[in-house]
């Protein structure tokens, strides 16, 4: 069996969970044996080569377009995985803050209703839409659309209105961490010299993201303004999103104070600034399909992550959840996990269920029965 994986043409400069779940599965494939290739468009030899084609995002559209007319070509069996999710709701957001006309609407019918009223709008329109009338296309040919979750699985379904069919042929597909990297065990020495290397105090409240609107460190810092403990924010700046939403981080950061921007960490120093945390927040806007979160809770450290992600379900009450929309349930959910002990067998949990090599073992039985049906 020969795979295709294709990488986002922006996977350098925007580096996210999609490219990491193709590095690492890729890498356990070959471990199992079996033949791989990871690349660019431009790089990829031609699709009649491969038997597969795993496309790991939905975004940007006229990408998967074009990795899906090279897969074609080839005579290629395609599963996708959307890793996508748009409630509308931070549209919503910025259109009651810029728009005069949803301004009004909120002032009238209150936030709450002036919400659903702009969904229903929004979702009304989608049939209209170019990018979801793609995505749908892509959905409909593909043989198997592979989730990370049930809610991942029953959303994707919902939102691009996906026949019984389709829906019969969406599986399941598991994502994983590293877990010789995550599974170390740290002095209190390392984790001292760790802390010392970057100028950071004990007890700090770390994410790890790139920088940018959808990943939400402002609310962070907001929420947090008038609480002591320590904020530390790895990740590069995203070249999307609003120009100045770093500038504006930094700034808010140097009137709190204790915020550190670390920018980008060699992945091996990861675990360190895990371990060391008393927590790893997370409260994006959404989060597919999470990773960081579940390194980090593979490190040892609480997880305070926002409710629209698979984690409710992966991790039920092993972990705290927050409405991103919501500065005081933010903080709530940090104070909440600060203030309790870490999950007894979390950590050990993640380390067996949600390793690499387990999830490389479970998606290769998933292509061969998308093979095996086209026979």
């Amino acid at each position: 069996m020969k795979i295709a994986m294709i990488l986002r043409p922006d996977a350098d400069s925007v580096f996210g969970g999609d490219t990491v779940v193709m590095q690492k599965m890729s890498a356990a494939m070959v471990r199992l044996g079996s033949e791989v290739v990871i690349g660019q468009m431009e790089e990829m030899p031609p699709a009649r080569e491969f038997d597969l084609l795993h496309i790991f995002t939905a975004a940007p559209v006229p990408h998967v377009e074009r990795m899906v007319a090279w897969a074609r070509a080839g005579g290629n069996a395609i599963v996708v995985s959307p890793l996508y999710y748009n409630d509308f709701r931070d549209w919503f957001e910025r259109a009651m803050h810029s728009a005069p006309r949803w301004r009004l609407l909120v002032r009238w019918l209150g936030k709450a209703r002036a919400w659903q009223v702009y969904r229903t709008w929004q979702t009304a329109r989608l049939p209209f839409q170019h990018s979801w009338r793609t995505i749908r296309s892509v959905l409909l040919g593909a043989d198997t659309v592979a989730t990370s979750s049930r809610w991942e699985n029953a959303w994707i379904a919902e939102h691009f209105r996906l026949p019984p069919s389709v829906r019969a042929r969406m599986r399941l597909s598991p994502l994983g961490i590293d877990a010789d990297l995550y599974g170390q065990t740290f002095s209190a020495v390392e984790l001292a010299e760790f802390r010392a290397r970057y100028g950071l105090e004990e007890g700090y409240l770390a994410q790890v993201a790139r920088i940018e609107e959808k990943k939400n460190q402002l609310a962070v810092i907001e929420a947090l303004y008038d609480d002591p403990v320590p904020l530390v924010f790895v990740g590069k700046v995203s070249p999307y999103f609003a120009p100045d939403y770093a500038d504006r981080c930094y700034e808010l950061g140097r009137r709190r104070g204790r915020v550190h921007f670390l920018g980008w960490l060699p992945e091996a120093e990861l675990p360190l600034l895990y371990a060391g945390a008393a927590a790893h927040i997370m409260a994006s806007w959404v989060e597919l399909p999470g990773l960081s979160s579940l390194e980090a809770g593979a490190s040892g450290t609480r997880i305070v992550s926002t409710r629209i992600s698979p984690l409710p379900e992966l991790l039920g009450d092993q972990a705290w959840y927050c409405d991103p929309y919501d500065r005081a349930s933010i903080r709530a959910g940090v104070q909440a996990a600060l203030s309790s002990p870490a999950p007894t067998g979390l950590r050990q949990r993640l380390l067996a269920e949600f390793n690499w090599a387990r999830v490389a073992v479970d998606n290769l039985a998933l292509y061969e029965d998308v093979l095996r049906s086209r026979q």
